[in-house]
């Protein structure tokens, strides 16, 4: 260790010692620690990261060269048929053995991306996060804590419980707003930050991604509304998020919008059409009484097949929707 000149204050001198040894041990070495904790007795893999990536060549190989990675973390690079050098970045990256690459054959979206990516997916928990290096990988045990500690089923991050390092448009801001009003006057849910692609959620949720009708980035609210719907616990985290150093966005504002409260209609006129549900401790879904804005004719139900009211969504014994 390089010694600290004696000149310097007693509190100056602290602060670059520790800083040094903080640069000596593993960056992610609590995560590694708490996530062995728990998979000591498993010989597998515990934590799915999934990034999907879409023409990113400048951004992605930096990103990938700081996430966390050992034998209980898996990373998964869903490339979005990118049309510039993102594979060829890829492939520089220092652990690029240990990632694991899907390519799709066409752009299919944002929501797709990450579809493919939970379809590979081997963790108990699995994470999505952005390519564009906004996320900071740091703040992955937030998010999965948690639901590790059985406080959520799932879990979005935050810039407004946390930090933002860049001028949030005013824009950008009152769409968040009045998105979060619309979300929890009809579905009961408060979630600030209700764009932000950076989750965590265990195997316990995947029936939420069975019959998504949304494959760009609308899925990020039709994700948070079939939650809901389904009764899981939805928490919200602090995050710090970082401003893009290279290219733009590929959102376009207007498209977004007007999918996003489609999005809404669509899932509040199942929420007040269907059958209520409601998951007991074992975490199985019951039968509810059907909600009184609406009386809709009854259907046979069995034990087999559990028939929702008015739609074409079933759930089955195993609790997979499916159309």
């Amino acid at each position: 260790m390089n010694l600290i000149s004696s000149d310097k204050p007693i509190e100056t001198r602290v602060v670059a010692i520790e800083s040094e040894l903080e640069e000596r041990l593993p960056r992610f070495q609590d995560l590694y620690l708490y996530i062995n904790s728990i998979n000591k007795k498993r010989k597998k893999v515990f934590l799915s990261i999934i990034l999907p990536v879409y023409n990113e060549e400048k951004a992605i190989k930096n990103v990938l060269d700081h996430l966390p990675s050992n034998d209980d973390i898996e990373i998964i690079v869903v490339n979005d048929h990118s049309i510039d050098h993102s594979l060829a970045e890829i492939r520089k990256v220092q652990h690029y053995k240990n990632i694991r690459i899907i390519n799709h054959r066409k752009n299919r979206g944002y929501g797709a991306a990450i579809l493919t990516g939970i379809r590979h997916a081997r963790g108990e928990i699995m994470v999505t996060m952005d390519s564009d290096g906004q996320h900071s990988p740091d703040d992955i045990l937030t998010l999965i804590r948690p639901i590790i500690e059985k406080e959520a089923d799932y879990t979005i991050g935050s810039r407004y419980l946390g930090t933002y390092f860049y001028n949030l448009p005013v824009s950008t801001r009152l769409g968040e707003v009045l998105l979060e009003k619309f979300i929890q006057i009809l579905f009961h849910k408060k979630i600030k930050n209700n764009q932000n692609g950076f989750r965590a959620f265990n195997r316990k949720v995947l029936s939420i991604f069975h019959d998504i009708k949304y494959e760009g980035y609308a899925f990020c609210t039709e994700q948070i509304l079939k939650v809901s719907l389904e009764g899981y616990k939805i928490k919200e985290c602090p995050i710090k998020l970082y401003d893009r150093k290279f290219g733009s966005s590929h959102i376009i504002l207007r498209k977004l919008a007007v999918n996003i409260f489609s999005c809404i209609f669509i899932y509040y006129l199942r929420k007040i059409q269907f059958v209520g549900l409601k998951r007991n401790k074992a975490g199985d879904l019951k039968i509810q009484k059907s909600p009184k804005i609406i009386r809709p004719y009854k259907k046979s139900i069995t034990y087999e097949k559990l028939t929702l009211y008015d739609s074409l969504i079933f759930i089955d014994r195993k609790n997979f929707l499916s159309a």
